[in-house]
């Protein structure tokens, strides 16, 4: 469980720089899809050499349901890819790291409507603080949510909940004992796949080495935070790797006072040390819900 922990926390710290790296990207070139194709484009080309090394030719056993599993990670990464940086067009990233902890709520749901799983009354109070919390951030100051905001908000949750499902399924898969040999296998083959489906997108976007380099910091952050994020789930599952990821808030809070400090408050809002404050606040609400849910969770 330690391993897991520590796993999640890595997953969480490298997630909340990844977002200021895709802030600084969305600052000079103004496109979601723009960010979406080169940095899948950067995954690619890091996954692609070591695909002969990595690859588990076990997972050829059972190749169909492997492809299978991998397409609707695709399909499910790449729309919430898609939804995330177009929400950071009204949401900044230090408010959006959090509000990504209300996962939780869409994963109750689809847990209780699709997996037929109930929760027990302390699980929902879990659930309500963590609503809560997400409200109490909305009134932090920064930018107003617009309704096509909150509507990219809404599908980036159900799509990045529907991606940690299958990429807790995939990590399963391998089952040979070594869960960061697996986590490195299954990310480097998920990501190389990727990286070539997305090469016919620049037919419509043409490839400059700006681009490609303004991508880079976000796509080697995304993917380590990823692979961290694959072992938090083998050894955790995906309700508590999300309770772990509830840190990314109050990470990128952080990560937000620190780049004021260093005069790079372009890359996130400017706000009042009074509204810093409440942030913070909403953010350990945020994560004192999912704790609970947890251990809610844990009793049953």
């Amino acid at each position: 469980m330690t391993a897991g922990i520590i796993a999640g926390l890595i997953s969480a710290l490298l997630q909340a720089m990844s977002y200021l790296c895709s802030a600084d990207f969305m600052l000079k070139y103004k496109s979601s899809l723009r960010l979406v194709i080169f940095s899948q484009l950067g995954m690619g080309v890091i996954c692609l050499p070591f695909l002969p090394f990595l690859f588990l030719w076990k997972l050829a056993e059972n190749l169909p349901e492997f492809l299978a599993w991998t397409g609707a990670w695709i399909l499910c990464f790449t729309i919430g890819q898609t939804a995330f940086f177009n929400t950071l067009r009204t949401i900044e990233a230090s408010r959006m790291s959090s509000l990504l902890g209300l996962k939780i709520i869409v994963l109750s749901v689809i847990y209780v409507l699709i997996m037929r799983t109930p929760l027990s009354p302390l699980q929902w109070v879990a659930v309500l603080l963590s609503t809560l919390a997400a409200v109490g951030m909305n009134w932090s100051g920064g930018t107003r949510f617009s309704f096509k905001g909150i509507l990219w908000l809404l599908v980036t949750l159900i799509a990045y909940s529907l991606t940690d499902m299958t990429e807790t399924h995939l990590v399963s898969m391998p089952k040979t004992g070594n869960i960061i040999r697996d986590s490195f296998a299954i990310g480097t083959v998920c990501y190389s796949l990727l990286g070539i489906l997305t090469l016919p997108f620049l037919l419509k976007f043409r490839w400059t080495g700006k681009q490609f380099v303004k991508a880079a910091p976000f796509a080697v952050t995304w993917y380590l935070s990823q692979v961290a994020l694959f072992v938090c789930f083998g050894l955790l599952g995906t309700v508590f790797g999300n309770v772990i990821q509830a840190s990314r808030g109050l990470i990128s809070i952080g990560l937000g006072i620190l780049l004021l400090y260093l005069g790079l408050g372009r890359l996130d809002s400017r706000i009042t040390p009074a509204m810093w404050a409440r942030r913070i606040a909403a953010a350990v609400l945020m994560t004192a819900g999912i704790v609970l849910y947890s251990i809610a969770g844990l009793r049953s």
